[in-house]
């Protein structure tokens, strides 16, 4: 009888400890932010962008509260040349855009700031929408909606694109240069990776380097799976966190910063991306 007691109380021990370890994880998962460093590295960047430093900041959707601070000191603590955003600022189930609008009047104070919208963004009511269009040009974000433009440094340019997903409307790009110059991309969804590297090939100006967000990180993140579920690729989605590459262009996925209404995570903790370019 002492036996089986002591197995039990051992299994006892053993479930409580794994119940602790899972709790552990599951806070740390959303509450923690990972900051992860890329370096960029290209032959074609213009001399005066070397060590340009980028921060991106993907999938906020209106987190607000304490948390805020802890991020933009973990943003600010980058000293960052300019800031990208790639979509889902606000959210379309917590629809209280009051925390995304401050949130972009006190990221822009770090840095110069780049958006494109995500699919919670388009979502929200028309107005919210538009209100947060407002909040963003009155803090010196440059919004892109399928939109280009350049950054200058030194009378040195680079080319950034910015568009809503892949349906975007090809005749902005009629006006590409056919000068091949250095391309960086913002765009929500990775899935969509593929097609922007061979259209932005097509329309003369291709793509280096491409920003995007919206996988979560799969949510789940296992050893040998790298993501459960991802939006817009389903079960064991193949880009969820980090670097790929395909025919000439590379791609940065951050697993964002925030959650989506009552989606948690699980190994899978908040994603600060810190790029730095570097000529070769």
């Amino acid at each position: 009888m002492k036996k089986i007691d002591i197995k039990n109380k051992n299994r006892f021990i053993v479930l409580l400890i794994i119940i602790l370890l899972v709790a552990a994880e599951f806070i740390r998962s959303n509450t923690y932010i990972q900051t992860e460093n890329f370096v960029f590295e290209s032959s074609r960047l213009p001399e005066s962008f070397d060590g340009t430093k980028i921060v991106q900041i993907s999938d906020y959707h209106n987190h607000g509260g304490s948390y805020d601070k802890r991020l933009l000191d973990e943003i600010s603590a980058q000293n960052p040349d300019y800031i990208f955003l790639t979509g889902d600022i606000a959210d379309s189930i917590c629809t209280d855009i009051e925390k995304a609008e401050n949130f972009l009047e006190k990221i822009s104070e770090i840095a110069k700031c780049y958006l494109v919208w995500g699919n919670h963004d388009y979502d929200i009511e028309r107005q919210s929408l538009d209100d947060m269009r407002k909040c963003a040009s009155e803090n010196n974000i440059t919004v892109l909606e399928n939109q280009f433009q350049y950054i200058t440094k030194n009378n040195e340019k680079i080319l950034i694109t910015g568009t809503v997903n892949q349906n975007f409307d090809y005749e902005m790009m009629e006006d590409y240069p056919e000068n091949n110059e250095f391309s960086v991309w913002l765009h929500h969804y990775p899935e969509d990776f593929e097609f922007i590297s061979d259209i932005s090939e097509e329309k003369g100006c291709k793509a280096d380097l491409i920003f995007t967000g919206h996988a979560h990180g799969g949510l789940i993140r296992l050893p040998f799976i790298k993501g459960l579920f991802a939006p817009g690729q389903g079960f064991f989605p193949e880009y969820t966190s980090g670097e790929y590459s395909y025919n000439g262009s590379e791609m940065i996925v951050s697993r964002g910063v925030g959650n989506s209404g009552f989606t948690r995570r699980f190994l899978d903790p908040f994603h600060l991306v810190v790029c730095e370019l570097k000529k070769i």
